[in-house]
């Protein structure tokens, strides 16, 4: 697929977010103001500073069309602690980039996390559905992008509070309060026009809050506004949630058919594009 980038505004979106979280969350100390607080309210293991992967090449264009796209989760899960923005990126590179959506020709396969996510990607950037590791690359002003470098990936929390042992996030009313103002400014540097969040249970509870105002388009797709700025929102299971819901297991479950494609398609026909 063929899209414009534009590079001076992508990389002040990108270097807003590193300046933000450096001076606010994680620079060479963790500086969170409310450290104290989340970490009292969670008597188990606890993983400060888990920031976000934001493409290089975040921000493209078709056709005139922004298509600025931020998958949304919830927190990490499980350790390190204190992960900037390019540690995570290097993270993503070794669980995305440097696997294949199905394992083969010495390439490990990619989790169910990241398998629903290529599929959600190639169907917001045009791409049919497909396991081929060559059609999942963008042409941008002449360069082959891979699509994974061109969206963001951002957690709501900013750290992860678990049971030892476990990976089931278990954040607190305190966490996602104290947390939601640092979701709020991000969103409001990154500007995305489309934002798939991966669990509706938590849109619900938590991530829908973080907006000034949300109205429904369909079952699936909402439209909200922070500040003067608005996006369609797509809110699914997570990809790895249990039967019949986990549409990252391949890339035809009917979960995904049913429900991811038909969403995203909306969100086409809203935008005037691929429609």
């Amino acid at each position: 697929m063929t899209a414009t980038y534009e590079k001076q505004k992508s990389e002040a979106r990108i270097l807003g977010v590193e300046q933000y979280l450096t001076d606010n969350v994680l620079g060479d100390n963790f500086v969170c103001q409310h450290y104290n607080a989340c970490k009292s309210s969670h008597p188990d293991a606890f993983y400060e500073g888990q920031l976000h992967h934001v493409g290089k090449y975040y921000g493209v264009s078709f056709n005139g069309t922004p298509l600025r796209v931020v998958v949304v989760g919830q927190e990490y899960g499980h350790p390190p602690a204190r992960v900037d923005c390019s540690a995570r990126s290097k993270m993503f590179s070794y669980s995305a980039l440097d696997c294949r959506f199905a394992a083969g020709q010495g390439y490990k396969g990619r989790n169910p996390h990241m398998k629903g996510t290529t599929s959600a990607l190639r169907l917001i950037f045009g791409i049919p559905l497909g396991t081929d590791h060559n059609s999942e690359f963008l042409s941008i002003e002449g360069k082959r992008v891979h699509i994974f470098d061109a969206f963001a990936l951002v957690n709501y929390l900013l750290c992860s509070a678990v049971r030892d042992g476990s990976t089931k996030g278990l954040s607190t009313e305190t966490m996602l309060n104290n947390c939601r103002g640092h979701f709020r400014k991000v969103m409001h540097i990154l500007e995305p026009s489309v934002i798939i969040v991966q669990g509706k249970g938590f849109w619900e509870k938590s991530i829908r809050k973080s907006f000034d105002s949300v109205s429904q388009v369909s079952d699936f797709v909402y439209k909200a506004k922070l500040g003067s700025h608005e996006s369609f929102i797509a809110a699914f299971s997570h990809p790895s949630a249990h039967f019949p819901y986990n549409w990252g297991i391949n890339d035809h479950t009917e979960y995904l058919q049913n429900t991811v494609v038909p969403s995203i398609n909306i969100i086409h026909e809203h935008l005037g594009i691929w429609c």
